[in-house]
């Protein structure tokens, strides 16, 4: 299994005032140089997520970062979890992507999703009800660009292409890997039929549903003739002992899951019926939370249970922690868990 880093883009609290120039600039420094330590650490891959319209929101788009990393790392994957291709031009972010997989010599890897905050539709004059079909007829689109070495033409429901070519052609043969996000059946079936692979971040999904779901996509996976690749994200904090790193991080991830359960935004869960129910003890089981020994122990649990190829892990939430507490997280977790996950 390869161990991924996620910068979490958000970079202040929910609905804080408009950031400064120079906070913004201060942020951008701040998560290339959390991507720029993930590597050093030991991570397999930075993967970064995509929002866009609200102030906490202080990076929007991961392309440019992506470029960024494509130019100050050498070894790690570079990603998305997840890019939403409606708000896109196919043609346009096929001839991006290329470019990055150029620039970073083979290293990228294109989470998608269909997208599904309303606000980020109207920034884009995006109308979210033909969402899935610019989804898909996307993922056709760019397949294309990234292989046909002739002129083609391409007519779908929402583009048309007449005699285009894409050059140059991306580093990897047939393009970037196609990681597709999902959470629910339809668009975890759609992942299988169309994807490379499957991406969840399963906030309180239990074990026993989260596994279920790994099986649903596996069924799709073999029903297309595609090889499964299942990617598991994780938030989380490592530190010396468990009441340290929950003293970091939990009151961040309770609010976090306040934030979400109040906006109606996870799936149900019954141990979550009332804002008082939200307690670090009842939310401790949904983290990868603790001393390095317990950290390893959760991830083992996780990952055993739906056979994970890929975890994704973040550890900075739109609250915090402050920046030398996640570098020194990233470290630790790369001293400390790393090299007890790849034992074998």
């Amino acid at each position: 299994m390869k161990v991924g880093y996620m910068p979490d883009t958000h970079g202040g609290p929910y609905e804080q005032p408009a950031p400064s120039p120079e906070a913004s600039a201060a942020f951008c420094e701040q998560i290339l140089e959390e991507g720029i330590a993930a590597e050093a650490a030991g991570f397999d891959g930075i993967f970064l997520p995509e929002r866009h319209h609200r102030t906490e929101t202080m990076f929007p788009p991961p392309i440019p970062l992506m470029a960024a990393y494509a130019a100050r790392t050498t070894r790690v994957d570079i990603g998305t979890f997840v890019l939403q291709p409606p708000f896109y031009n196919p043609m346009h972010l096929a001839e991006d992507v290329a470019m990055l997989d150029l620039m970073s010599k083979g290293r990228i890897i294109l989470g998608v999703g269909i997208g599904y905050h309303p606000d980020y539709f109207r920034l884009f004059g995006i109308d979210p009800k033909y969402r899935v079909s610019m989804f898909t007829e996307s993922l056709e689109v760019m397949r294309k660009a990234w292989t046909e070495t002739k002129p083609w033409s391409y007519h779908g429901k929402r583009y048309q292409f007449d005699n285009v070519l894409l050059n140059p052609k991306p580093y990897q043969p047939g393009g970037p890997p196609l990681w597709v996000g999902a959470a629910y059946e339809k668009a975890i079936e759609r992942a299988g039929l169309i994807g490379d692979g499957w991406g969840i971040l399963p906030f309180w999904e239990s074990l026993e549903n989260t596994k279920r779901q790994a099986d649903q996509y596996r069924e799709a996976a073999a029903k297309s003739g595609r090889k499964p690749c299942v990617i598991l994200a994780r938030d989380g904090w490592v530190a010396p002992t468990r009441q340290e790193a929950e003293s970091v991080f939990g009151d961040l991830w309770r609010e976090e899951m306040l934030f979400y359960y109040k906006w109606d935004l996870l799936p149900p869960n019954p141990e979550f019926e009332s804002p008082a129910d939200f307690t670090i003890e009842k939310l401790r089981k949904y983290m990868v939370l603790g001393s390095p020994t317990d950290c390893i122990e959760q991830i083992e649990m996780w990952s055993e249970a739906i056979d994970a190829d890929y975890l994704i892990m973040r550890f900075r939430l739109p609250m915090g922690p402050s920046k030398p507490q996640v570098l020194n997280c990233i470290q630790q977790f790369g001293a400390d868990v790393l090299p007890k996950l790849r034992k074998d």
